[in-house]
């Protein structure tokens, strides 16, 4: 069974590499964005025991996003309402796959008031990582309310449908759609979308 790697997105189209379906290639992101430095990380309280591999044992050194998580739990506990700072946590969380605290991090923003379809898509990406890929897709669902040409929600929409929901045509229906916003969308191999497509409608 191939395993799912780190899917993580801001505001870039991205997915990570998740799994190797019978047409034999991998379904990974399409534009891949590093978040270097202000970005996502793993939890606080007792982060210090956190060894500087990263929770996730990415082999990367989390050592700034852990300290920035400890900076934000503290001020979020006596500024509960900073929609901005939720959504910073969410992504630190999101990027050393704490999923369930992303998730709660990202919907307390939501509860807040509107997020953009980017926060909208890093939910389900979360959601999925956390097992629950019906409201992965759900999730995504609402980030293309707010924008029905979001490349990375399509992307990752087709994602959990054709392989953690084993719904072949509903995941290719996404992707066409994806190739009606970008005709040009590649995988991270460098593989054509298209050629991905024409692939699952042959096998």
């Amino acid at each position: 069974m191939a395993e799912k790697a780190r899917t993580f997105s801001k505001g870039e189209f991205i997915g990570g590499v998740v799994a190797a379906l019978a047409v034999g290639f991998f379904v990974g992101s399409m534009f891949m964005e590093l978040r270097l430095g202000a970005l996502p990380v793993a939890p606080a309280g007792g982060q210090a025991a956190v060894q500087a591999e990263g929770p996730a044992g990415d082999g990367h050194n989390h050592a700034e996003e852990l300290a920035r998580i400890g900076e934000l739990e503290i001020a979020l506990a006596g500024k509960p309402g900073d929609q901005a700072a939720w959504i910073e946590l969410g992504n630190l969380y999101f990027d050393t796959h704490q999923a369930r605290k992303s998730i709660t991090s990202y919907e307390k923003a939501i509860a807040l008031g509107p997020v953009s379809a980017d926060v909208w898509t890093d939910l389900g990406i979360m959601h999925r990582e956390a097992g629950e890929p019906k409201l992965a897709v759900e999730t995504f669902d609402a980030a293309l309310k707010l924008d029905p040409t979001h490349q990375n929600a399509l992307y990752n929409r087709g994602v959990v449908l054709l392989h953690d929901l084993r719904d072949r045509a509903a995941g290719i229906e996404a992707w066409e759609r994806l190739l009606k916003v970008n005709p040009q969308a590649r995988n991270p191999e460098g593989r054509s979308m298209q050629g991905i497509v024409d692939d699952l409608k042959k096998s």
